[in-house]
């Protein structure tokens, strides 16, 4: 795509970058923003990593374009100089894109090489260790729930963000298994402490709702540091249930640069439901998660 523009801006062409949902959560230890500052914190780091020279977008919190272009996750449009849509596709091609501008605007001569570019390609990595805390085995099936943080509460950065997930008998009948992981932003550039005390929550369970392990303790781990997700399996009976539940999280933020290391009490609701914008673990060609986990279908 870097190529294409190279060649077609001095054509007039412009071409933008649209930041949606994570199409594929944890990968290269990415985790969902919770607000619009950390999707432009999201741009700065793909800029950096990527090298890109394309103007980026952010979304809206609400996903509201996402909505608009039918959730798919790596759609591509070409505009004419009036607004119109002349090409649309739902995945990306740059060599399409190519093919297309082709016509429209005409070819070049000497068409730019990703060699050409000498663009990076290293993903931030984490600066302790990883690979510690085994993984948790989840169910077959399993989708993601709306996690709703509560940003009016706090000025500290919610440095460690929520995934929750739950099976289709959760999702249907209301009684079923729920995930509930706890992971840490690599934009903040953290690590769990391990000598400071593990990461705790507690759900407050209302009447006629029955959750085991509401209340949950991270691991206690040999590492002094580490970046592993802390998760928890949960089974859950709520049937009947249409508010969400609240969840009280506790845990030590502690920067990799060794500057503090705080407590930090947040909170969140979690909602019985499907998030059409919580999109899938990404998996390798084997379908095996690409982070060590056991096998996750897409929910």
């Amino acid at each position: 795509m870097e190529t294409v523009k190279v060649d077609y801006a001095p054509k007039g062409v412009d071409f933008y970058y649209i930041y949606k949902p994570l199409a594929h959560p944890e990968f290269n230890n990415y985790v969902v923003p919770v607000n619009l500052e950390e999707r432009l914190m999201h741009i700065e780091e793909a800029k950096r990593v990527l090298g890109s020279s394309i103007t980026w977008l952010a979304d809206t919190m609400d996903n509201v374009w996402h909505d608009v272009m039918a959730n798919t996750p790596n759609s591509e449009l070409i505009l004419d100089p009036e607004g119109r849509v002349v090409v649309r596709r739902t995945w990306s091609d740059p060599v399409a894109l190519r093919h297309d501008l082709e016509g429209l605007v005409g070819a070049v001569d000497h068409p730019t090489a990703i060699a050409d570019l000498h663009l990076p390609a290293q993903p931030r990595m984490p600066a302790v260790a990883k690979g510690v805390v085994p993984r948790v085995e989840l169910p077959p099936n399993m989708a993601s729930i709306q996690v709703d943080p509560d940003l009016e509460s706090t000025d500290i950065p919610f440095y460690v963000k929520i995934r929750a997930e739950a099976d289709p008998a959760l999702l249907q009948n209301g009684a079923g298994t729920m995930y509930l992981g706890f992971h840490l932003d690599p934009l903040y550039s953290v690590h769990w402490n391990n000598e400071a005390g593990p990461v705790r929550y507690n759900f407050s369970v209302p009447d006629g709702v029955t959750m085991t392990n509401s209340s949950g303790v991270g691991p206690d781990v040999e590492e002094p540091a580490d970046a592993d997700p802390r998760e928890f399996l949960l089974q859950v009976d709520a049937t009947g249930l249409q508010e969400p539940i609240d969840l009280e999280v506790f845990y030590f933020a502690c920067d990799d640069a060794l500057t503090f290391c705080i407590p930090v009490t947040q909170n969140y609701q979690i909602h019985l439901e499907r998030d059409n914008h919580g999109r899938t673990i990404r998996t390798g060609a084997d379908n095996q998660p690409m982070l060590g986990r056991g096998p996750r279908p897409a929910g």
